[in-house]
C-alpha cells in the first residue's frame, strides 16, 4: 500500500534477530534505531528514514520517534515490558507515543504479548481495544511442560543453588545434544558481603544499598551510582577476618555450572558481559550455532529469543522478583516465568521447564505452571480492586529528592499538606522514604 511501519522490541538484544527476519522478507528497506548505536550510526539511520529510503524501522523504545511519514502500522512486541517506559529525562512511555502517532495517521497499533499488561487486557475485555487471540503456538506444537521444584524440601540435598532433579534434568538434556537456558534475575557474583563476626554489611558510601561482589574483577560495585572498590581483607568495622559473600548472582552460578558440568560450554549474558558494541548479536548467533550448550542470563534471556535446539529452560530462583516491594511484583513474576517458559521447545523437539522456588503455593507461580493468563488475570484483578491499585485507580508518584535530609522532610510534609487541601477525592500515601532511600548522596 506504499505505507511505512514501526516495530518496537523491549530489549536491544532482540533487535539483530528481528532485523534479520525482516530483511529476509523485505530486503534492505529497513533501519534499526537503538541506544547501542554510536551517534554517527544513529544519525545515518535517521537521515535514511528522513529521506524516505526506508519503509520499516525496528528498534527499542526510542524508535517510536522515527521520522516516518504515511504510517500504516505500529507493532509493539512484548508490550507488557517495563523497558518501554523511560524514567529519566526526557520521560516518556513508548506505548503512549505509539497510540498518539496511530491516532494521527489513523493506523492500527498492535500490542503483542503472551502476558499483556493487566490494564491493557482489561481495556481489551471492555472493548476499548480490539482483542485478537492466538491460543496456539505458530507451529501448532504443545506448550512446554512446567514442573515446580519446592526448595523448602530440596534445600537439604541440593548442591550449591541446584536441586538434584534440576541437575539430573540438565545432564539428561546435554547428553541428548540439546541446549539449556537458565534464568537468574540478579547479576554479579553475590548479592552482598557481610561480616560473620559483627554482622556488618558492606554498603555504598553514597547510596543506601549494599555493594555487589564481582569475582572476575575482585571488586565491590554499586549498581546504582557505579561506585567501585576492591574487596577488603578485613571487616572495616571490627577489623576481623570475617567477611563472606552472601546471596547469589549470575557470575557465581556460572562458576557452579562449570564445576557441576565440566564439559558443558556456558555462555553468560547480563549487563556486565554485554557492554561491548555488538556483543548481544554475537552471543545470540554463537548460541544459535551451538557453540555453547548452556545460556545463563538475567531477564534479557527471557524475552523473544528463538532457539529451536533449546529443550530445557530452568529458573534458578523464581522468588527474586516476587519479593520486590512493588504492587506489580506478582504480575512481573508471572510475566517473567511465562516468557522464559516460552523459550523451550520452539523447534520440532518437545520442551520442558523447571522452576525452583520457596513459594510453590503462590498464585503467580501456580498460574505460570499451567500457562493460564486468564486465571492469573482474574485472581490479580480481584486483589487490585480490593487494594485500590491500577487499573481500578490511577497512581501518580511524586518523587522528592535533595541533599539536606532535614530540609527535605520539612518540604515533603508541606507538599502533603498542600495536596490534602486541594485533592478531596484522592487517597494520598506518604510522604515516606523511597525503597532505596539514598542514591549518590541524594536523599529520596
Amino acid at each position: 500500500m506504499g505505507k511505512t511501519a514501526i516495530v518496537l522490541v523491549p530489549e536491544i538484544s532482540l533487535t539483530p534477530q528481528m532485523v534479520n527476519r525482516f530483511t529476509g522478507v523485505f530486503g534492505n528497506k529497513i533501519a534499526a534505531l537503538h541506544s547501542a548505536l554510536s551517534d554517527g550510526e544513529k544519525y545515518d539511520e535517521w537521515r535514511r528514514i528522513h529521506r524516505g529510503e526506508v519503509s520499516i524501522v525496528i528498534g527499542a523504545r526510542s524508535a517510536c520517534f522515527a521520522p516516518l511519514t504515511n504510517l500504516g502500522i505500529i507493532i509493539i512486541d512484548e508490550e507488557h515490558s517495563d523497558s518501554y517506559k523511560q524514567d529519566n529525562n526526557p520521560r516518556y512511555d513508548a506505548r503512549r507515543i505509539a497510540k498518539i502517532r496511530g491516532d494521527r495517521w489513523n493506523c492500527p497499533v498492535v500490542l503483542g504479548s503472551a502476558t499483556p499488561l493487566l490494564e491493557d487486557y482489561a481495556r481489551a475485555c471492555k472493548g476499548v481495544y480490539k482483542l485478537l487471540e492466538l491460543p496456539n503456538r505458530v507451529n501448532g506444537d504443545a506448550l512446554p511442560k512446567v514442573s515446580i521444584i519446592d526448595m523448602n524440601e530440596e534445600i537439604k540435598r541440593s548442591i550449591n543453588h541446584f536441586s538434584l532433579p534440576f541437575i539430573e534434568k540438565i545432564r539428561e538434556t546435554l547428553d541428548y545434544g540439546n541446549q539449556v537456558i537458565l534464568l537468574l534475575n540478579r547479576r554479579g557474583y553475590s548479592s552482598f558481603v557481610t561480616c560473620k563476626n559483627c554482622g556488618t554489611t558492606l554498603k555504598c558510601p553514597y547510596c543506601d544499598i549494599s555493594l555487589t561482589y564481582h569475582k572476575s574483577s575482585n571488586n565491590l560495585r554499586c549498581h546504582y551510582c557505579g561506585y567501585g572498590t576492591g574487596l577488603p581483607k578485613t571487616c572495616p568495622e571490627c577489623m576481623e577476618d570475617g567477611l563472606s559473600t552472601m546471596g547469589v548472582g549470575t557470575e557465581k552460578i556460572e562458576e557452579e555450572l562449570s564445576s557441576l558440568f565440566s564439559s558443558a560450554r556456558v555462555l553468560r549474558m547480563d549487563v556486565d558481559t554485554t557492554t561491548r558494541k555488538g556483543s548481544h548479536a554475537k552471543m545470540i548467533e554463537a548460541f544459535k550455532n551451538h557453540e555453547y550448550d548452556i545460556l545463563l542470563g538475567t531477564q534479557m534471556v527471557a524475552k523473544g529469543l528463538d532457539f529451536p535446539n533449546v529443550t530445557l529452560v530452568g529458573v534458578i530462583n523464581a522468588d527474586t522478583s516476587l519479593n520486590i516491594p512493588d504492587f506489580r511484583s506478582s504480575e512481573n513474576t508471572f510475566s517473567l516465568l511465562s516468557q522464559v517458559a516460552g523459550r523451550s521447545g520452539r523447534g520440532t523437539k518437545k520442551g520442558e521447564v523447571l522452576i525452583q522456588t520457596y513459594n510453590p503455593e503462590h498464585y503467580a507461580i501456580y498460574y505460570a505452571k499451567s500457562h493460564d493468563y486468564v486465571g492469573f488475570y482474574t485472581r490479580e484483578m480481584a486483589i487490585r480492586r480490593e487494594l485500590k491499585y491500577p487499573p481500578y485507580f490511577y497512581i501518580c508518584y511524586l518523587g522528592i529528592s535533595g541533599r539536606d535530609y532535614k530540609y527535605l522532610s520539612i518540604e515533603a510534609n508541606k507538599i502533603r499538606k498542600t495536596l490534602d487541601r486541594y485533592l478531596s477525592s484522592t487517597i494520598i500515601l506518604g510522604p515516606s522514604p523511597a525503597s532505596i532511600f539514598r542514591i549518590n548522596n541524594v536523599y529520596r
